[in-house]
């Protein structure tokens, strides 16, 4: 008579007989389901002769155990679970997988933009300079720890009395091996693109490509040939943002009609300038006019008559989104007459066809000189900017201005208030 050790012994063998056997046979089902398409008749027919030789096995505990190891090693030779083929092939269907998820989301509900102008400042900016003491006032401490990861240093004062701008820029680009130290230590310094500037005799740099339309415009006193500076007087002391990330809701198009005020994006296809196609394939802006609806701008304020209504009205009376752009404040300065919406000339917007503007017509190239977008180009809303940390972080649209007086200084068309934010 067996003990109450052998016992117990045996009924935990049997046990982990029948889970191993379990193991076996969802791994061989597994196998044949999602490798069905490279596996060899050979081995697919070695796989069934696993899973018929499983539903039937028999005799005592050790010749079912005897068994179930050579069928274990037949499925090994198939399978190679341990090695490294087999670890590579699992981790990059891993990776597949999640790749086809990530760009599944991207092109079914939420894409990645990134805003490449000034034409929609200051709801959302492009490459833009920002003012270090100017914008104090309006920067919250998060944005403060986490501009040098989104924004490069700009700082340029200087050396001596009577210095000036020489006008001379040359592009250049800075290695990224030897960048990169600065990417840890000093990240705001970190930038692989620059601008040398001839200043008071010698060189400096400012970092991006373009520093006269991304840094010197938006200067009080815009630097040029005959702009003098006294020593140790900043000239430029700020930073040069990288431009605002968002994410464009590309599914609630497809369940609720765009309106009057939404910031939207939409393809360049078949839209011309001039005659020209347009640069850039996407395009970010601000919804003005609806299909039959009739356009004029007066005195810089844009009017809409819709279809079948009987008087045009300042477009802010059809839409709330629109106070903003007419508030005076924040650096906006409602809209500008110019291209087919010169000074009290009416325009109609044709069916299945929507009009565009930047908020920032003075610096905006839209359907003031490429017409009405058709909808077929609509790609979706503005849904929520991600990236850099500044006080635009979260839903598309939902800050109001910055409490300071919209004016723009003597030569430049950029209000000051750019700077700020």
């Amino acid at each position: 008579m067996a003990s109450p050790l052998s016992w117990v012994r045996d009924c935990c063998a049997w046990y982990k007989l029948r889970q191993d056997v379990k193991g076996l046979r969802s791994s061989v089902h597994h196998k044949l389901v999602s490798d069905d398409d490279i596996l060899s008749s050979e081995e697919k027919d070695a796989l069934r002769f696993i899973e018929s030789e499983l539903s039937q096995l028999s005799g005592t505990l050790t010749e079912k155990r005897n068994k179930l190891n050579n069928l274990i090693e037949v499925f090994g030779g198939i399978e190679n679970l341990s090695g490294f083929t087999h670890w590579m092939r699992g981790t990059l269907d891993v990776i597949v997988v999640a790749l086809c998820v990530a760009f599944g989301v991207r092109a079914l509900f939420l894409q990645p933009f990134q805003i490449p102008t000034s034409s929609m400042q200051p709801t959302l900016f492009g490459i833009h300079y920002i003012d270090e003491k100017q914008a104090a006032p309006y920067t919250g401490s998060m944005t403060k720890i986490f501009r040098p990861f989104g924004a490069s240093r700009a700082r340029l004062i200087s050396p001596a009395d009577r210095s000036f701008f020489t006008g001379q820029f040359q592009v250049f680009s800075r290695p990224f091996a030897a960048s990169l130290p600065l990417l840890f230590y000093r990240p705001g310094d970190f930038y692989l693109t620059a601008t040398q500037v001839g200043f008071g005799g010698g060189k400096y740099v400012l970092p991006g490509s373009d520093a006269t339309n991304n840094i010197l415009r938006y200067l009080d006193n815009v630097p040029n040939g005959n702009t003098l500076y006294q020593k140790d007087e900043p000239v430029v002391d700020g930073w040069l943002s990288s431009g605002d990330h968002l994410f464009v809701d590309r599914v609630s198009i497809h369940f609720s009609k765009l309106k009057r005020g939404d910031v939207f994006v939409f393809n360049t296809g078949n839209l011309k300038a001039n005659g020209m196609p347009l640069t850039g394939y996407y395009y970010i802006k601000r919804l003005a006019g609806l299909p039959g609806d009739t356009l004029k701008i007066s005195g810089n304020t844009l009017f809409i008559r819709p279809k079948d209504a009987p008087e045009f009205k300042p477009v802010y009376e059809w839409s709330d989104a629109f106070r903003k752009v007419y508030s005076g404040q924040g650096g906006y300065q409602g809209h500008i007459p110019a291209g087919i919406l010169p000074e009290n000339v009416e325009y109609t917007v044709p069916e299945n066809h929507y009009f565009a503007l930047g908020d920032n017509t003075a610096n905006s190239l839209d359907s003031r000189f490429w017409g009405a977008v058709p909808a077929a180009n609509i790609i979706g809303r503005g849904a929520f900017v991600f990236w850099p940390v500044s006080r635009r972080v979260g839903p598309v649209d939902f800050r109001d201005p910055v409490p300071v007086k919209t004016f723009t200084p003597d030569g430049t068309t950029q209000p000051a208030q750019m700077k700020l934010q």
